[in-house]
């Protein structure tokens, strides 16, 4: 039946839609039964070993170059990685530097293949200096397998981030982290609480969220902004609870860090319509028609807005072309 619903949504909106509620209600009730192993976040199980490696290392240098960090600055801090899918190379990059500890956290285990994991963290191993090493062997032992030291990294499944019981906040972070996690929440307002009450008073957050309907329309040849023409019940039925885009535009982000008390920069990162490009290097605090979009990515909007639910009407044109945010927000 899976199959049969599938190759029936490439032919029409309504299909897509269709087999989406089917997917979403498939998703829930495996969570429900406590089944919560998934192919969502599943990055490197069909990556070359060489490209995980690259993969990791841009995800850390991102961190740095836009939260404007250093090496000497992260040394004895806490970091908080929320959604890390099926690798925890970042996190361990993070204490090779010499930060003391990191905790990662992910609704969903994400499906891998053991042994590549480790060969993908032995060879991360490989790039280090040697006191970096010596950091990485405090937080994990790779000679049996894949060994935790808790103290200094750990793993937490199963659970929204306003729901743990095993985060607490007496002993806060100076770092909360994420790439490509947020907008999979439907309703990310309580994981921002949530994260804000473990961050302590000056600690940064440094989060990359992909605004795209990540192919759900898209990827069948139909405009890259037709998920939100889909009215607010039918997408929750389609979306609430299995990881789909959560169509929070900039804006949202803008007014809840606001309402939190931040200090925070807004980068922008892709635009509707830039097909295999890529990010926009460096990612834009502002984007300028005639540099980073042309009349071409505009046409995506103007073609799509008679038709867009009632709570994205109000946007703007250039809101609305947005297509990624990499958000640094100061907790003061």
């Amino acid at each position: 039946m899976n199959s049969s619903i599938a190759k029936m949504a490439k032919r029409s909106k309504t299909a897509i839609i269709a087999f989406k509620i089917y997917d979403n209600w498939r998703i829930k009730r495996a969570a429900n039964r406590g089944v919560a192993e998934t192919l969502h976040g599943s990055t490197h199980s069909h990556k070359a070993l060489a490209d995980s490696l690259d993969y990791i290392n841009v995800q850390y240098a991102d961190y740095l170059q836009y939260g404007n960090l250093t090496p000497e600055s992260l040394r004895g801090k806490r970091i908080f990685e929320l959604g890390f899918g099926d690798n925890i190379g970042v996190a361990l990059k993070f204490l090779a530097i010499g930060a003391a500890r990191a905790v990662c956290l992910d609704k969903f285990y994400s499906k891998r293949n053991a042994e590549q994991e480790r060969k993908i963290y032995l060879a991360l191993r490989e790039t280090l200096s040697y006191e970096e090493q010596r950091r990485f062997d405090s937080a994990i032992d790779l000679t049996n397998g894949i060994d935790l030291n808790p103290e200094k990294l750990k793993c937490i499944y199963g659970s929204n981030v306003e729901d743990t019981t095993e985060l607490p906040e007496a002993e806060p972070f100076d770092f909360t982290i994420s790439r490509g996690a947020i907008q999979d929440i439907y309703d990310p307002g309580p994981a921002f609480d949530a994260m804000d009450r473990l961050l302590a008073p000056g600690g940064v957050a440094l989060h990359k969220i992909d605004l795209s309907d990540q192919g759900m329309f898209r990827d069948h040849n139909m405009n890259p902004l037709t998920f939100l023409t889909v009215s607010e019940p039918v997408y929750r039925l389609m979306a609430l609870g299995s990881g789909k885009p959560n169509r929070k535009l900039k804006s949202y982000y803008e007014q809840k860090l606001t309402d939190l008390g931040y200090d925070t920069r807004f980068l922008i990162t892709s635009v509707v319509g830039r097909g295999g490009k890529g990010d926009l290097h460096p990612h834009k605090e502002i984007i300028t028609k005639g540099i980073q979009y042309t009349d071409a990515n505009l046409d995506y909007v103007k073609q799509i807005r008679p038709s867009l639910a009632e709570e994205f009407r109000h946007l703007s044109d250039e809101e609305l072309l947005i297509d990624g945010i990499f958000v640094v927000a100061r907790k003061c």
